[in-house]
């Protein structure tokens, strides 16, 4: 990996230009976006059926099986991310997404 130090490694061979990092933060962003939009959704939906309140929701943890799918939904999601970029930089390390 490039980079000089373990508490600041470098992803990105210096070569990436700017615009491909901002199309990286475009794809985060939209992510982002359509997740929060979904979420307060569900919430919402659950909370005016008297399904739940918003304690309940700061409180909740998740379940293993769920905890792994979203682990695995986040690898997936930096993997893309790296992708959107990879082309870019030949010289990058793809992060293992943890």
């Amino acid at each position: 990996m490039p980079g000089h130090a373990q508490d600041h490694p470098r992803y990105l061979d210096s070569a990436i230009d700017v615009d491909t990092l901002y199309r990286m933060l475009l794809e985060v962003t939209s992510e982002l976006s359509v997740t929060r939009d979904r979420l307060i959704l569900v919430e919402s939906l659950l909370v005016d059926k008297g399904l739940l309140d918003d304690a309940s929701i700061e409180l909740a943890a998740f379940a293993p099986e769920t905890a792994a799918r979203l682990d695995r939904e986040r690898k997936l999601l930096v993997s893309r991310l790296a992708a959107s970029v990879q082309d870019s930089a030949p010289g990058a390390v793809v992060p293992d997404g943890g």
